[in-house]
């Protein structure tokens, strides 16, 4: 962590001569964690990347539940187990797991967050 943290720091402070902005810049960059999401929102699913405490920065790929025909299983060209929502023209992929049996159990949970959603969807309606 120190060989991260020292030298990030010293290059920011050269770079920006006010002491404060430079800290500021690398508070936020250091706390504020960008990853690559999937989230159930609303009546749709959403891939794409998220900023932790302000939400998604760029959203690559949505599907509305709706258009969701199955979830399926696929191993993909590394042999990793991939959960997919499918549609008629498009797939969307909800997580990648190493293992097939962790992929099928996370596959169960899955299908049930999904039906709740739809279900919630359809009495709010």
């Amino acid at each position: 962590m120190l060989l991260i943290v020292a030298p990030t720091l010293g290059i920011t402070f050269y770079f920006v001569s006010n002491s404060l902005v430079a800290f500021i810049i690398y508070c936020c960059v250091f706390f504020f964690k960008t990853t690559h999401s999937v989230n159930l929102k609303g009546s749709e699913i959403i891939s794409g990347l998220h900023l932790s405490p302000f939400g998604f920065l760029k959203i690559k790929k949505r599907m509305a539940l709706n258009d969701i025909q199955e979830l399926v299983i696929y191993k993909n060209e590394k042999k990793y187990s991939e959960i997919r929502a499918v549609s008629a023209t498009d797939f969307l992929i909800i997580k990648t797991i190493a293992n097939r049996i962790p992929a099928e159990e996370e596959l169960k949970e899955i299908q049930a967050k999904i039906y709740s959603f739809k279900q919630n969807i359809l009495n709010f309606n």
